[in-house]
């Protein structure tokens, strides 16, 4: 059972951001099939580092490509990078330190929707400016 199915709607014309989007989607499968199969409080708490870790290096490559346009939105799309990192550090830590404090489907459902919304709305802004 797929989570997330990943379809081109996700792209955004860029062969390295569009890897990335769909490794986001795939690790984020990844987590819904730990928790879905009963997995280990370690194996869920070691993909939600996984999911962390590449979250920031995908946004670090986006920022990147942000510099090198006249991308107009970049201070608000920054933003929202800072905000979902946050959000994300935060879950990874409440997780680790008090798992059952934790409604990891919840939790499941917040990926679900922020990276099928960032990718379909925020991300697709940019599109136009990397090209």
């Amino acid at each position: 059972m797929t989570f997330i199915q990943w379809n081109d709607s996700f792209k955004v014309g860029h062969a390295v951001i569009d890897f990335d989007h769909m490794t986001l989607v795939n690790i984020t499968n990844e987590l819904f099939m730990c928790v879905d199969r009963g997995s280990s409080e370690a194996r869920i708490e070691q993909t939600i580092s996984h999911l962390i870790d590449y979250v920031e290096r995908h946004f670090q490559r986006e920022e990147t490509l942000f510099l090198e346009t006249d991308y107009p939105d970049v201070q608000m799309h920054l933003a929202m990078h800072q905000d979902i990192t946050k959000t994300v550090r935060d879950i990874a830590l409440i997780y680790k330190t008090k798992p059952e404090a934790i409604n990891i489907h919840e939790v499941l459902e917040f990926l679900k929707k922020w990276l099928t919304n960032h990718i379909l709305k925020a991300d697709q802004g940019y599109i136009d400016y990397l090209k």
